[in-house]
């Protein structure tokens, strides 16, 4: 190995990829689009407001003034609190022959945009706890969410006041207690109000996404050189192998240099912003430990260097994008994999799920930095992680450098996965066999 060439790709690689516009326009741009839209995503975040006009048939005959207020009550609250709150406009409706013929008048008023909905409040589904809602959308969440919790206060008065207990006591039961959550850590203890998760959030994202960028460019430049044929001048000069950790060298330098621009532009510009906000809500202000980083460069590197290796090893026996892709969809699928257990960790960082896929290489990664970001887990398991990593990418890279250094220089028809594997098994000065002939 001639360190001294190594070092040359290297560069070559990285100096070639830094100096084009669409790597500066990328890098300029995304940081501000991505806190741009978290700002928004804050800002917004239980400010649905609009006007909300509902038809109201109440078959009990009382519950519809109680309706009324409460939710008028509601909405005076979230406006002195500096929210924008929806705006309800209650209309009482009769009952127009039967039911069902008023269900259908009503319902061509709800396509007609007269109401946005209407509410039937019968007798009979109230004792069952339930309530028949009709609208052109199920999906205002904030909306049923405020009217679904107005009828509940109104059910329970009702129901203690049958009792005869005191009205007072209403109010007493509707009171939530207010959780406040101390993540403990070596330092002491400091409340945690979600404002951290979303950072490591944000962080797991951006590697998820890093992978798949960086990997793809890893393959995209083997195939380019092989498509073009630069790569047989190259390799008079270089061995396969030194071309190869070069190019894995090259790009993943590019990957830092991006992450370090858009940490000093989340700094100086788009954090102070997006933080402001946050403490302006319940989440409060983000703030980011140093192990929160260090991790996320850790796992990053090692992460890159893995998929990086994959991908290398799909590219080397192919000469196009369209006969690669197959092969491209192993590791894609194997990131994706991290995003279906994602949850299950978030629940439980400590759970069976999150330590066995924290120690899956593929996987690890992304599992191991979200689990270090929401709860440091046992030393023994970042250390089994990390040395799994490693020999992994270790592994990898030694089974990419053997179909590297044959495939690099094949061309013709798309070879076999054991034509494949063969060139693994292919010693220096013997032969490999041909994928096929070139075409002329």
């Amino acid at each position: 190995m001639n360190w001294k060439k190594t070092f040359a790709i290297i560069r070559r690689e990285y100096v070639e990829r830094i100096r084009t516009k669409a790597f500066w326009i990328a890098t300029l741009l995304i940081p501000f689009f991505l806190f741009g839209l978290i700002g928004i995503q804050i800002l917004v975040s239980g400010r649905a407001g609009g006007e909300r006009k509902v038809a109201i048939v109440d078959l009990t005959g009382h519950l519809y003034e109680p309706l009324v207020k409460d939710l008028a009550s509601q909405e005076a609250k979230n406006q002195s609190s500096g929210k924008r709150p929806l705006h309800w406009v209650l209309e009482r409706r009769p009952i127009v022959g039967d039911l069902a013929s008023t269900k259908k008048a009503l319902e061509k008023e709800v396509l007609a945009k007269k109401i946005s909905a209407y509410l039937i409040l019968d007798p009979a589904d109230l004792q069952k706890d339930k309530v028949e809602y009709y609208s052109t959308t199920v999906s205002e969440f904030v909306a049923l969410t405020q009217l679904e919790r107005a009828l509940t206060r109104i059910r329970l008065r009702e129901k203690i006041a049958q009792r005869g207990l005191p009205a007072g006591l209403a109010s007493e039961l509707e009171k939530r207690i207010d959780l406040k959550a101390f993540k403990v850590t070596e330092s002491g203890t400091a409340e945690e109000k979600g404002a951290g998760i979303v950072a490591a959030l944000i962080f797991f994202f951006l590697m998820y996404s890093t992978f798949f960028m960086y990997g793809y460019q890893v393959m995209r430049g083997v195939i380019e050189e092989k498509s073009s044929r630069i790569v047989e001048v190259i390799i008079a000069s270089v061995r396969p192998t030194e071309l190869m950790l070069g190019k894995i060298f090259g790009v993943g330098l590019v990957g830092l240099t991006q992450y370090g621009v858009w940490a000093l532009l989340a700094m100086n510009l788009s954090l102070p912003a997006v933080a402001t906000a946050m403490a302006s809500t319940d989440m409060g202000v983000p703030r980011i430990p140093v192990s929160m980083v260090g991790f996320f460069i850790l796992f990053f590197l090692l992460g890159y260097f893995l998929y990086a290796s994959v991908y290398t090893a799909i590219a080397a026996p192919f000469n196009t994008d369209q006969e690669a892709q197959q092969l491209a969809m192993i590791p894609m699928v194997l990131i994706v994999s991290s995003i279906a257990v994602y949850p299950a960790v978030m629940n439980n960082p400590s759970g069976g799920i999150a330590v066995f896929f924290s120690l899956v290489p593929f996987t690890a990664p992304l599992t191991m930095f979200l689990r270090t970001a929401l709860a440091v887990p046992p030393l023994w398991q970042i250390a089994a992680s990390i040395v799994l990593l490693i020999g992994t990418t270790v592994g990898l890279a030694w089974f990419a450098g053997r179909i590297y250094r044959v495939g690099i220089l094949m061309y013709g028809k798309k070879p076999t996965i054991p034509e494949i594997l063969r060139w693994v098994r292919y010693s220096p000065g013997k032969a490999p066999q041909p994928a096929a002939p070139e075409a002329t």
